[in-house]
């Protein structure tokens, strides 16, 4: 997702990483069955919509019950102001039921197109949800939470509305984990979720890479234990996915015409429960 694509719980790269700055808005052998829109590999190289760079992946918890890798799935897509020009009819005609969508980065970026995305999903019959690039250094948490609510409308109980998502993805200028321990990263997201939570009654999901989650929040398994993920994973078959999670909720699997590719495990009812909270 650039910074994320430019989410549904999302860092620096996750749900391009899915993302974009202010200055840039953000917007296989063994992979899970697709629909026919989604190829079982991707190119080689293929282009991100966020900022964070490309990185190996870090060692992450197993998967005892690999079943769901095979089971159905449901086609999305993420976007952000890079994506000025969506076929939103051709997409739903292919087969994405889902989608997310930039709206804010920071304690003030709001996202442009916001509104005229998220509407225009939403007309051809996708369930809608939003992310929110995260940027740790420059305000609290709990401050981020506040302004994404504020732009995006939090989540809602209509049942085409998913809960908001965490775009967590390494800092492009400077060090890459904000200048933060991994106990201070881990509590600002902490408090970005509990915020989230406490005004919408949803927790977010979060968009984030195994070898981000490893090196700037060591490989914390709390905020897996309460939060969905959104894995950023690119590298073909999905994962591995950061510690504290049995499995990604939403996998964001790469970018094709210019639009990053989302995957739900599950059934589209099952999606359909995952927007309305059951």
């Amino acid at each position: 997702m650039p910074s994320r694509w430019l989410g549904v719980l999302v860092l620096g790269s996750a749900l391009s990483g899915c993302v974009g700055s202010p200055s840039a808005p953000t917007v296989a052998s063994q992979s899970p069955s697709v629909p026919s829109t989604v190829p079982a590999t991707l190119p080689a190289n293929a282009p991100s919509s966020t900022p964070s760079a490309p990185t190996s992946s870090a060692t992450t918890s197993s998967d005892p019950a690999p079943d769901w890798r095979t089971g159905p799935t449901v086609a999305g897509v993420d976007v952000s102001p890079y994506q000025r020009t969506v076929d939103w009819a051709g997409l739903w005609a292919s087969g994405h039921r889902f989608a997310i969508v930039k709206a804010t980065e920071g304690a003030t970026w709001r996202s442009p197109l916001y509104a005229a995305q998220r509407d225009a999903a939403r007309a051809v019959g996708m369930k809608v949800g939003a992310y929110h690039y995260a940027r740790p250094s420059s305000s609290s948490g709990t401050v981020q939470a506040r302004h994404f609510v504020t732009v995006s409308g939090g989540w809602s109980t209509d049942g085409h509305t998913l809960p908001g998502a965490l775009d967590l993805e390494r800092n492009t200028s400077g060090d890459p984990c904000y200048g933060m321990t991994p106990a201070q990263l881990v509590a600002w997201v902490k408090d970005f979720s509990a915020e989230y939570r406490r005004l919408t009654t949803r927790v977010p999901l979060i968009y984030v890479r195994a070898d981000l989650w490893a090196q700037c929040l060591a490989d914390d398994r709390s905020v897996g234990a309460t939060n969905p993920l959104w894995l950023f994973d690119h590298d073909g078959p999905v994962g591995p996915w950061p510690a504290g999670w049995s499995r990604p909720t939403i996998w964001q699997r790469g970018v094709e015409a210019n639009l990053d590719r989302d995957v739900f495990f599950g059934t589209e009812s099952d999606l359909a429960h995952f927007a309305a909270g059951s």
